[in-house]
């Protein structure tokens, strides 16, 4: 694989892999995002853009597939474009759907090139972490909270490995989007709260260089409730 650009990233593989796309109407039919009206608009105007790719790498390259079977995990790529739902410099920025495992399983993120913000929300708990995401670092993201991922000026390559039987509820935050959005007002990044929510903490963070070995990896992301000290932020 090979990453060309800077600020706007290209992807180049030797092996194709399988990938989807999410657009923007896509992303506003479901009410995911906080400013649907400036959203709308921008649709209108710029037409149906891709917001982000998913590269299901466990689906179609050998390396991966031979670990999937080893280790039971999936190896997905996320290139998550930079943009706004705006017709202007100001507005919400793009950002993944979002969802929580179905299962009690964790999800290790790591990012490959440039940054991003990871969005935490623990329903339960009524809080939230922005985490902010720099090259080479990582996050092990505990199972039972709501995550997305948020641009925040580059295009942003994040690598993601999960265990195959995770699962994904997309219904959680259909309709109703994340407790806290994030804008950009004046070439500053703006943290907007959900009226959707009531009563959400909000905390800040910053992400880590992470090494753990695959086996390892397998095992903190099987059995989270026996690893827990490896998700604290």
């Amino acid at each position: 694989m090979r990453v060309k650009g800077e600020q706007f990233l290209e992807v180049e593989f030797k092996e194709m892999p399988i990938f989807w796309e999410r657009k923007m109407s896509e992303l506003i039919k479901d009410k995911i995002i906080l400013d649907l009206k400036n959203a709308k608009k921008a649709l209108k105007f710029f037409g149906d853009r891709a917001v982000y790719y998913v590269y299901n790498l466990w689906k179609s390259i050998e390396k991966y597939k031979k670990i999937k079977d080893k280790y039971k995990l999936n190896f997905d790529l996320t290139l998550l474009k930079f943009g706004l739902f705006s017709l202007t410099k100001n507005g919400e920025t793009f950002l993944t759907y979002g969802h929580k495992h179905e299962n009690n399983r964790g999800e290790f993120y790591t990012v490959l090139k440039n940054e991003c913000y990871l969005l935490l929300s623990d329903l339960e708990m009524k809080k939230s972490i922005i985490v902010e995401m720099k090259e080479g670092t990582s996050v092990l993201i505990p199972p039972k909270v709501i995550h997305r991922l948020i641009s925040i000026g580059k295009d942003c390559l994040v690598l993601g490995i999960v265990p195959e039987d995770a699962g994904h509820d997309y219904n959680i935050v259909k309709n109703k989007g994340f407790p806290h959005h994030i804008f950009i007002q004046d070439g500053w990044l703006r943290i907007v709260e959900n009226k959707k929510y009531k009563g959400f903490s909000l905390e800040k963070a910053k992400a880590k260089k992470i090494s753990i070995p695959i086996k390892k990896l397998s095992q903190i992301l099987m059995y989270p409730d026996k690893h827990k000290k490896f998700y604290a932020l």
